[in-house]
């Protein structure tokens, strides 16, 4: 029992252990917070889906990772770690099913009803990240059209038990035959675009950031197609061009690239966020007025954790620069002028680090604010677009500042900003349906309380940014290493 209650904590790193920790408080608040401001009588299915949403993203970054042991427990011929693995994970199964409708059965009823759609979460989760990409992409998608077109009823409705305990049955096979089909392969950490979400993520992520190698070393980016493979554009590089010279250098997502080669290397990710983006459009067109302000709050929120996510990437490159001290970082200082360390070689790394993730993101921030217009949406959903596009670009900056300052922000300070800024992007799609006039943030306690998190929020990210810029104002050199 031992093993087991500590078999996923084994399979992750430190850092996956605390995006568990923040998940789960973020189901926590999320269910709290809708069931004290809810004013109708089945406040418990939103409180329900959110913890089942967040269920959903812990089986599929934490727990699937129980998966990527087994496979080493087995080519190591280690069985009894499988066997501990396997317990693991129906005890954690057990408890992620049993504990929401525990409490939920307490306090409002429906139980068994909470515990068939806690395990379609987390069985769908599960299923998400042992599947080939692909496949588990028009997998949910067909799932999902399917019941758009025959109004499946849903966990507060009668016949929802009816199709969702075969769901149920189902997930589960797919799930073991799967787990199955990774263990007993030749080959399982074989490099491939098609490989299921645990590889990618849990080897081609975490693993080789923890070895050093990162996302942006030679193997990772030798593994990725020719097609896929960056093309640098020198036009404008050299002596007299400090920006360009210092972006050909960093790499990686910096690196300038012509038109064609720059969506040539984007063409998977263009073609995912047009069909996501067209779909919602075109689900928001044509359907009442608070309908269509439920889709372009999605699509906000879907567009703040895209840039969020790029974000996120360049500060990972960033630091994995920065913190080797045998790396090619103090090479750059070789480039012609940019031996004195002076301010302007200062603020030329700044542009030529910002200037490209920046540019994204506003572009980003036009369209949605052009979308949110032309569908006469109100003022406080509109400060909502806007919210969610320039906190990321704040955070983005800050965090810019923090590394090449040689600063850092801290466990529980990144915990706290990350909680809370997936708090504020998320909160208003459940709550926006108290009344008629979705997202009109009236002066109320829970929109004070929401107005005051964005603001706390923002200062405490440019608290960390001003550290970071006196740190790198005091460096005599900004290619000093921070290991």
């Amino acid at each position: 029992m031992s093993d087991a209650w500590h078999a996923p904590w084994r399979a992750n790193l430190p850092a996956t252990r605390w995006l568990a920790v923040a998940l789960m408080l973020l189901a926590a608040s999320g269910a709290i917070t809708l069931g004290v401001y809810a004013d109708r009588a089945s406040w418990w299915v939103g409180s329900v889906g959110i913890v089942g949403f967040f269920e959903a993203m812990l089986w599929v970054f934490v727990m699937s990772n129980m998966v990527l042991l087994a496979i080493d427990a087995r080519q190591l011929r280690l069985p009894g770690v499988q066997h501990s693995l396997m317990a693991g994970a129906v005890l954690y199964g057990l408890l992620s099913v049993g504990l929401p409708a525990l409490v939920f059965g307490l306090i409002a009823g429906h139980a068994v009803v909470v515990a068939v759609f806690m395990a379609l979460c987390c069985l769908g989760g599960l299923v998400y990240a042992l599947l080939p990409r692909y496949a588990g992409i028009l997998f949910y998608a067909s799932f999902y059209f399917v019941m758009r077109a025959s109004s499946v009823p849903g966990p507060g409705k009668a016949g929802f038990l009816g199709w969702a305990i075969p769901s149920v049955l189902l997930l589960l096979l797919v799930a073991v035959v799967r787990a199955r089909q990774l263990l007993v392969a030749s080959k399982p950490y074989a490099p491939g675009r098609n490989a299921p979400p645990v590889l990618r993520l849990g080897r081609g992520i975490g693993g080789a950031f923890a070895a050093g190698a990162g996302r942006y070393g030679s193997r990772a980016i030798a593994a990725l197609p020719s097609w896929m493979q960056a093309k640098a554009s020198l036009r404008s590089c050299g002596p007299g061009h400090t920006v360009a010279s210092l972006r050909l250098a960093l790499g990686g997502m910096f690196m300038p690239t012509s038109v064609m080669g720059w969506l040539r290397k984007r063409m998977v990710m263009l073609a995912a966020v047009s069909a996501v983006c067209g779909f919602i459009v075109w689900q928001a067109l044509g359907r009442t007025y608070a309908q269509s302000q439920i889709m372009l709050l999605v699509l906000s929120m879907l567009a703040g954790f895209a840039s969020a996510y790029m974000a996120l990437n360049c500060v990972i490159e960033l630091s994995q620069r920065w913190r080797k001290p045998n790396a090619e970082l103090q090479l750059l200082a070789l480039l012609p002028g940019l031996r004195s360390g002076s301010t302007d070689v200062k603020r030329g790394l700044l542009r030529a680090i910002l200037l490209p993730p920046l540019r994204i993101q506003l572009g980003l921030l036009v369209v949605l604010l052009a979308l949110a217009v032309g569908l006469h949406a109100q003022t406080s959903t509109q400060l909502y677009v806007l919210a969610s596009q320039l906190s990321a670009a704040v955070a983005f900056v800050a965090y810019t500042l923090l590394t090449l300052g040689g600063q850092e922000a801290g466990r529980w300070a990144n915990l706290g900003i990350g909680l809370l800024w997936t708090l504020l992007l998320m909160l208003p799609l459940f709550v926006s349906g108290r009344n008629s006039h979705l997202g009109n943030l009236a002066m109320t306690s829970l929109t004070v309380l929401f107005d005051a998190g964005w603001v706390l929020l923002v200062a405490v990210l440019l608290w960390l940014g001003r550290s970071g810029w006196r740190g790198l104002q005091q460096r005599p050199h900004p290619f000093l290493p921070n290991g």
